[in-house]
């Protein structure tokens, strides 16, 4: 576990250990499933056991991680139903946020969004990894620009709580169909703040999270039942 953490310190090192962790998650630094004890994470972020027990309390809360008893914690991988209901509870206050920043700016953000969809359409069929790791960028910068454009900071905080694994995005956007299908549903959103209309903004900032929702729910399908089918094969 060497080297994966910038060390912490001052006076809220829970919190500060709970960031650092949490970041290691979603950027794919720590995978679904990977084990993580106190003594390492300790070591590596320089403070004592304490504060992270309390983070990892925290992030549990988050159901980012399953604490173990006396053992630390594993990376959760995300049920079905909390896959559904993450993206569910997304689509509505993304969708709220869409409304509020087509408010409040609707050319500004119109210009932003566009900027953003038109980088990513020069990348649409480069199926190479950097291509896709780019289109995840992005799509990650155009879903903040919408949160941020809201300018409200409890919605922006209670949506990043909702940010799942960058692992969730790679193997997203790496399906031809889905980064398209994505993609298309973005331009549509961007064309809803050119119109300067917020109900349509918000509508279809809903519909496009409920339709990922859905395809990512098939995805985390498929991968449990290759990964079953493949253990099924080495034990016979």
């Amino acid at each position: 576990m060497s080297g994966r953490f910038a060390q912490v310190s001052g006076v809220s090192l829970a919190e500060q250990a709970r960031e650092s962790i949490r970041t290691a998650i979603l950027d794919g630094t720590l995978a679904p499933e990977a084990r993580i004890t106190i003594e390492e994470l300790a070591g590596e972020l320089g403070i004592s056991r304490t504060p992270i027990r309390e983070a990892l309390k925290a992030l549990e809360m988050e159901g980012l991680v399953q604490l173990l008893p006396h053992r630390g914690a594993i990376v959760a991988r995300f049920a079905r139903d909390e896959l559904d209901h993450r993206y569910s509870i997304r689509a509505m206050l993304e969708g709220y946020a869409a409304e509020l920043a087509c408010s409040a700016d609707p050319d500004g953000m119109a210009a932003a969004l566009d900027s953003i969809c038109a980088r990513a359409e020069e990348l649409l069929d480069h199926p190479d990894l950097k291509g896709v790791s780019e289109l995840v960028d992005l799509n990650m910068k155009f879903h903040a620009t919408i949160r941020e454009g809201a300018r409200s900071p409890t919605l922006e905080r209670l949506l990043d709580q909702l940010r799942n694994p960058v692992g969730f995005s790679m193997a997203y956007w790496s399906d031809a169909r889905r980064r398209h299908t994505s993609h298309e549903m973005h331009v549509q959103i961007a064309d809803a703040f050119k119109a300067a209309d917020p109900v349509r903004a918000r509508q279809l900032t809903e519909r496009h999270l409920l339709e990922a929702r859905d395809l990512l729910v098939v995805q985390r399908d498929e991968r449990i039942q290759a990964a079953d089918s493949h253990e099924a094969a080495r034990r016979t």
